[in-house]
This record gives structure tokens, C-alpha cells and sequence, in this order.
């Protein structure tokens, strides 16, 4: 990443941190980055794209953590789960629009709409499961319920504790950590008594819908962006070598976005970036839209 695109991301970050990520326009990050409109489109096809770089980078880094706590073998299970808990509310009072965001949904941009809940589903999930290390596989008919719970607690906590005077934070989270846990604990405890279960998997599909089924409609955006692109290289008064080439280069990036085993990210950037160079300079537009789809694909 070059530093003109860091120091824009940078800024991005923190107009949203104070402005709030609705209340900020390419205007005033163009304007707090000193750099053109133009350049700022270089980089970014729009407001949304830059944001969903952001906050990639930020859950990027959170998940490194995560799982670098549970895999601690010096701990107990709980004593990693509260220290993943602690670093959770923490990364979410610091990046408290990411959670509004992610939570109202309040944007147009069905991309960004898809990745937000892409992070929702991912973050639920993984709650469920550190949940069912924690207290046992016979919580597990009862892990949605157990998970929206613990959900709901943090979440509420850290809404309150993002308006609060920061001096008191660390102090703060503390106690509401341990409050939090021993909710679970008693919660646990009464479930395992009364067997009551109120959501199920069908009541979860809207609030946390399958990672299959969001990625299939993602690729068939990117499908639908790859089938306009070829066709337009046909168009173009370019020889015939460079048009099969271009094709086969985009044919490849497809069947490994395609691949059942784990996409291998250096050959799609190493598609993307071939692309990218070579293509017509009137095509650039859709390189840059495409590139933008693969990568919320990884």
C-alpha cells in the first residue's frame, strides 16, 4: 500500500471516529487528506469501498487477537474468554461506528450492506463458539439464545460506555466484564435446569443469514461484472493477442475465486495487478469495480 493511500484510509478513520461515518462526505476526506477529487478516485470507487477498507483492516486485526488469546494453553478456557470478551468491548468502544453501522444498516450501497453482515454473521458466530468451549457441548441447543444474550449485554455496555469520559474506562470495563460473566454463569445454570430454548436457527436467518448464501451472491456480482468487462474487451480496437490474453487472465481470476480449497490470494492480486496495468485506460473504471468485488470476496 503506497503512502498516499495509507494517509487517506488514515484520515477516513479518524473523520468517522468524530464525525460519524453517515455525516462524512469524499468532500471532507479529500479535504483533511489535501489530495484532488480525482486522486481520491484513483484509489476508491466511492465513500463506501474506502469504509469497507477500513473496517476490514480493523476486524483484520481484532480476529488475529482473538485468536491468538484462545489459543493460549497457559489459561483456562474461561480465562481466555474473558480476556476475548474485555478485548471486544474494547476494539468496539473504539470503533463504536463501525457498530452503529453495522447494526442500523443505515447505507444504500447493497455492497456495504453485504459486508456488514458478513461481520455481523461472523461475530455471532464465533461468540457461539467460545460459548460451547466454555460451558460444554450440552449448551448447545441453547447457543443462540446464549450468544444474542451475551451479544446484547456487551453491546449495551459499550453504547453507554462510548459517551462516557474515556479516564474511566479501563475501570469500567472491568466491572462490566465481570457483571457480564456472572450473568452467564447464572443464565447458564438456569437453562440447564429449565431447558427453555426462544430462538432457533430459521428465527437467526435474518439477523445472522449463511456465509454460503452471502458469498453466492456475491459471485454472481462479480460473474455479472466479469461477463460485461469480456464483452467490452471484445469491443476494444486492441489486438487479438491482448484480448486472450485478457480474457484467460480473467477466466483464472474466476476458477480461483471458484476454488473449494482456500482462494490463493498472490495469484488474484497477481491477476488484479496485470489487469490493472495493462487493460485500455477507458476500462479502468471497471478494473477498479471489479477489484472491489474480488477483494470483498477474500
Amino acid at each position: 500500500m503506497n503512502d498516499k493511500k495509507r494517509r487517506i484510509l488514515g484520515k477516513a478513520k479518524d473523520i468517522f471516529r468524530k464525525k460519524g461515518y453517515l455525516l462524512t462526505s469524499v468532500a471532507d476526506i479529500v479535504e483533511a487528506s489535501e489530495i484532488s477529487k480525482g486522486t481520491f478516485y484513483n484509489y476508491f470507487t466511492s465513500k463506501e469501498e474506502l469504509a469497507i477498507t477500513i473496517f476490514k483492516q480493523e476486524y483484520s486485526v481484532l480476529y488475529q487477537k482473538l485468536d491468538r488469546f484462545m489459543q493460549d494453553e497457559d489459561k483456562s478456557q474461561k480465562e481466555k474468554f474473558r480476556k476475548a470478551i474485555e478485548l471486544l468491548v474494547r476494539f468496539h468502544i473504539k470503533n463504536a461506528e463501525i457498530l452503529n453501522i453495522s447494526f442500523s444498516q443505515a447505507t444504500l450501497d447493497d455492497d456495504f450492506n453485504q459486508f456488514l453482515l458478513s461481520v455481523r454473521s461472523r461475530s455471532f458466530e464465533w461468540i457461539k463458539a467460545q460459548i460451547l468451549l466454555v460451558y460444554g457441548e450440552e449448551m448447545k441447543p441453547y447457543l443462540n439464545d446464549l450468544a444474542m444474550t451475551l451479544t446484547g449485554m456487551i453491546l449495551l455496555f459499550v453504547f453507554v460506555s462510548s459517551k462516557q469520559n474515556q479516564d474511566q474506562e479501563s475501570d469500567q470495563i472491568s466491572k462490566a466484564i465481570d457483571y457480564v460473566l456472572n450473568r452467564m454463569e447464572a443464565i447458564v445454570k438456569d437453562i440447564a435446569e429449565t431447558g427453555d430454548i426462544l430462538l432457533t436457527d430459521e428465527d437467526m436467518l435474518g439477523f445472522t443469514p449463511d456465509h454460503l448464501m452471502i458469498r453466492k451472491r456475491q459471485m454472481g456480482k462479480l460473474k455479472g461484472l466479469i461477463e460485461d468487462l469480456l464483452k467490452k474487451i471484445e469491443l476494444e480496437k486492441i489486438a487479438d493477442s491482448d484480448k486472450w490474453q485478457y480474457k484467460e487472465t480473467l477466466n483464472a481470476l474466476l476458477a480461483e475465486l471458484n476454488n473449494k480449497e482456500t482462494p490463493r490470494d498472490f495469484i488474484i492480486q497477481g491477476a488484479l495487478l496485470y489487469l490493472k496495468q495493462q487493460v485500455p485506460r477507458n476500462l479502468e473504471r471497471e478494473i477498479i469495480q471489479l477489484e472491489v468485488q474480488v477483494n470483498g470476496l477474500l
